[in-house]
């Protein structure tokens, strides 16, 4: 039988970690047609943007599939630091 609950809750970290290989696969690519630096192109903003929202998405996966109390805590943890700094990102004014 399938058990539906983990299903979606691994379908989130798997996502996440999906969307994280890509952004940084497609800002490798674009540092290297321009002439940034790879960590210059990491750290704009496009780049952060995903970045935080794959750590979102792999956090509710982890609390979802977590076992024990101490754990679903830290992964909640981390989680909500990633959602902060995603919000925080989010509301930076973007350069035009």
């Amino acid at each position: 039988m399938i058990n539906w609950q983990s299903l979606f809750f691994n379908s989130f970290w798997i996502v996440g970690l999906a969307l994280l290989l890509a952004a940084f696969s497609y800002h490798y690519w674009v540092a290297q047609t321009t002439q940034l630096s790879l960590k210059e192109q990491l750290n704009t903003q496009p780049f952060q943007q995903l970045f935080w929202l794959s750590f979102v998405l792999v956090g509710i996966g982890l609390v979802g599939t977590s076992t024990t109390w101490w754990e679903s805590g830290i992964w909640l943890l981390f989680t909500l630091w990633s959602v902060v700094s995603s919000v925080q990102l989010w509301r930076q004014k973007r350069p035009l």
